[in-house]
């Protein structure tokens, strides 16, 4: 992992959002959020993020399309889908688009491996 890997962190759940941001920055990792989808293009186009974690099921835009969105701006962006949902309809195109999808509740040493791999290998 690079130091300083700037995480860009979307989920309607502020709770989540808090519980992501503590958590990967105790692992070194530079975190933005917010629980707007709409919010975080705006952000995204402003600065540039090494890493995307987005939540799948949210209002307005689902994470499998603002993922799309997020990889216009900057492709080969490392995301994943983080979602309760394991049986979503969205799944597949996700995933097949390159999208790691973590189940919720989440394992943090799961999402921190993921953007270590991811990371590491940029």
């Amino acid at each position: 992992m690079k130091a300083g890997s700037r995480i860009l962190v979307v989920d309607d759940s502020q709770d989540i959002v808090n519980m992501l941001r503590v958590a990967l920055a105790r692992h070194g990792f530079d975190i933005d959020t917010t629980t707007s989808p709409e919010e975080a293009l705006s952000m995204a186009a402003s600065r540039s993020y090494d890493a995307a974690l987005l939540d799948l099921v949210m209002p307005g835009r689902d994470g499998a399309a603002l993922a799309q969105a997020l990889r216009e701006k900057s492709p080969g962006l490392p995301v994943a889908l983080l979602t309760a949902y394991t049986r979503s309809p969205l799944l597949p195109a996700a995933e097949r688009a390159g999208v790691k999808v973590f189940a919720k509740p989440l394992s943090i040493s799961d999402l921190v491996d993921f953007l270590e791999a991811e990371l590491g290998s940029r």
